[in-house]
């Protein structure tokens, strides 16, 4: 499957919105799903997560790259059940306003016995029925922080 973009505009200063991208740690507290997440290395930056897919918990450590305040990309280090897991924030400066570009790939490696649809569904709800979630997630959680809701 090939990456899935989406893009919102966000009602705080670039510097605001890229601040909440990066703190990793509190993911838990606003992203749907995310059960855990810790930094593991600050060079490079490497981060372990762990999602909640509802019947199972995957583990899984993202390598992500950030270039302050316009650019966060990630890729897949390792992780239970995952082949591939790539993406990023692209922020455009509106003056006050912040464009979030998001772009994200998820794929679940097929466990023996497991049939392919199983995956691909899995695969399709990562990537696509999460995107507005997470997005909405972000958009609030900066948003509040700015005395925004």
């Amino acid at each position: 499957m090939a990456a899935v973009t989406e893009q919102i505009e966000v009602d705080v200063p670039i510097d605001r919105f890229f601040d909440v991208v990066v703190d990793y740690e509190s993911y838990p507290e606003f992203v749907p799903g995310i059960r855990a997440c810790r930094v593991t290395s600050e060079a490079p930056r490497q981060v372990e997560y762990e999602l909640d897919l509802g019947l199972k918990r995957i583990r899984y450590t993202l390598r992500h790259e950030e270039e302050r305040p316009r650019k966060v990309t990630w890729s897949l280090v390792t992780g239970e059940m995952m082949k591939v897991s790539n993406g990023s924030w692209e922020l455009e400066d509106l003056g006050g306003r912040t464009r979030a570009r998001y772009a994200v790939e998820v794929r679940i490696a097929k466990p023996p016995l497991v049939p392919q649809a199983v995956v691909d569904r899995i695969s399709d709800e990562l990537n696509r029925v999460q995107l507005p979630r997470i997005l909405a997630a972000f958009k609030a959680r900066a948003e509040k922080g700015a005395g925004r809701t």
